[in-house]
């Protein structure tokens, strides 16, 4: 919509037109004149703010003028003032029956005319607003993405019902409680922080926000990406908050990565196992001999591990598994777990350290989910180390909170620059050139990683080593209560 208020004037009267012109364009509007014999076409076409009709000029009849104006659909809503030199309650009513808007006498004066313009123009862009609000008020009410209106980063203005439901606005009071406020009674986790740290400040770096809601008896897992959507600056200085349910997305996602990381590392071995079967394409093999009895051995034992391989990667490569309610880990197994990736990877890691008051503690997470995240911590740590031989250290420690521990991944490869730091969660950031100078693969690990942790109700963090070249990642990962942990 243009924003000076367009007028179309209808006289044919051309000294009266630039007395017109000489009262009205010192005020900043728009000005279009035009014959009776076009001012349908022109109004058609210019849809103009407020029609001014001289209805004696006009022939044979100003008020027919003004019927044909309001019998078209289109020009229906446009509103239409009346210039008139006999004013008296007949002509009046005339007018009003012909649907004009408002009268004014001639000889015109000035202030009277700016009035009576400035007044309908502003009426009628108001009218237009009360129409697109409504407009758009309908729209945001059938979305199934939630929208708010929020001043300050916290009051909130206003939520479509999406927003109430996903916030739990059920009582229009519960309003002012704040944005903030209410991600907080609803058990949402603000993550990854470094991206909620400047809110409601655009995004450092494009990193996406999120509240997650981790699964429990009575809901399921929720993700919701918060985006602040770009705004025509108003003086309300409120901001539009998209809430989007990307859940099915994340679980999608998870999936992929699941069945790419499981086939990467699981198959791999089995598979070079059965390469020695080529033997058999020596006609004058002796298959008696020694050699070839141990070369078949290994392909049996291969052949037997890759289907049980392949079963193990159908049975949990859905995603949802890694995460299922109530699933465990023993703290007490991470050793046995760890041999098992260290054969595949051919990695040394050393024993894990684990606080003797957690040995018998178990993990608020499943062991397929623990393993893909250390697969793909190990592996990282290999492909970054200049000579691909790191030494790792995996040390797990109560944390701050007694619900909770610290698992750390430490390796003696290279520091990553500090700007980076917070960017790895981001899914498809790949760190690989600060390291090598290469991008390889999908740059989905650590962005895996973090969405296994947040949904389960932990944390992740990456630094830099400060004793020696490396990095560290550090997870926060839920306990089991005591009680639970007995059923165990």
């Amino acid at each position: 919509m243009h924003n000076t208020s367009r007028l179309l004037i209808i006289n044919n009267d051309k000294q009266e037109c630039e007395i017109l012109g000489n009262f009205l364009l010192p005020n900043h509007y728009e000005l279009i004149f035009a014959t009776e014999s076009e001012v349908l076409k022109r109004a058609t076409e210019l849809m103009p703010d407020l029609i001014l009709l001289d209805v004696m000029d006009s022939t044979p009849d100003g008020f027919k003028l003004c019927q044909q104006l309001r019998s078209d659909i289109q020009l229906a809503e446009i509103p239409i003032l009346i210039l008139i030199s006999l004013e008296n309650e007949q002509t009046r009513l005339q007018g009003l029956e012909a649907g004009a808007d408002d009268f004014i006498s001639k000889p015109i004066n000035e202030l009277e005319l700016l009035a009576r313009v400035r007044t309908i123009t502003r009426l009628k862009r108001y009218r237009h607003l009360v129409v697109e609000r409504s407009r758009f008020e309908w729209a945001v009410e059938q979305s199934n993405d939630g929208y708010l209106l929020i001043n300050n980063g916290n009051a909130i203005q206003y939520a479509n019902s999406c927003a109430r439901f996903y916030l739990g606005l059920l009582k229009e009071s519960a309003l002012k409680e704040g944005f903030l406020q209410h991600i907080d009674k609803q058990h949402y986790r603000r993550e990854p922080e470094a991206a909620w740290e400047n809110w409601p400040n655009s995004n450092v770096g494009a990193m996406p926000r999120y509240l997650v809601r981790s699964e429990t008896n009575q809901m399921p897992l929720l993700w919701l990406q918060v985006e602040l959507l770009e705004s025509p600056s108003d003086s309300s200085g409120c901001q539009v908050v998209r809430l989007r349910d990307v859940s099915e997305q994340m679980n999608l996602q998870q999936q992929m990565w699941t069945f790419q990381t499981l086939v990467s590392h699981k198959l791999r071995a089995p598979l070079n196992g059965l390469v020695g079967l080529q033997f058999l394409d020596d006609r004058n093999i002796d298959l008696g001999s020694k050699r070839a009895l141990s070369l078949l051995k290994i392909a049996r034992e291969s052949a037997k591990r890759l289907q049980v391989q392949i079963l193990d990667i159908l049975r949990y490569v859905d995603s949802s598994q890694l995460l299922q309610l109530n699933s465990t880990f023993k703290l007490a197994k991470l050793s046995t777990l760890l041999n098992n990736i260290k054969g595949d990877l051919e990695i040394d890691t050393g024993t894990p350290q684990i606080d003797e008051v957690l040995t018998e503690a178990f993990l608020a997470f499943s062991s397929q989910a623990l393993e893909l995240v250390l697969r793909e911590l190990l592996t990282n740590a290999k492909k970054f180390h200049p000579q691909q031989n790191p030494t790792i250290e995996i040390v797990i420690t109560p944390a701050p909170d007694p619900q909770s521990v610290l698992l750390c991944v430490s390796d003696n490869g290279r520091h990553l620059p500090s700007q980076e730091l917070t960017k790895v969660w981001t899914p498809y950031y790949q760190s690989e050139r600060y390291f090598t100078g290469e991008v390889k693969g999908m740059g989905l690990g650590l962005a895996m990683i973090a969405r296994l942790v947040w949904s389960s109700c932990g944390s992740c963090r990456l630094y830099n080593r400060e004793d020696q070249p490396g990095i560290t990642v550090e997870l926060t990962l839920p306990l089991v209560s005591t009680s639970e942990s007995k059923n165990c």
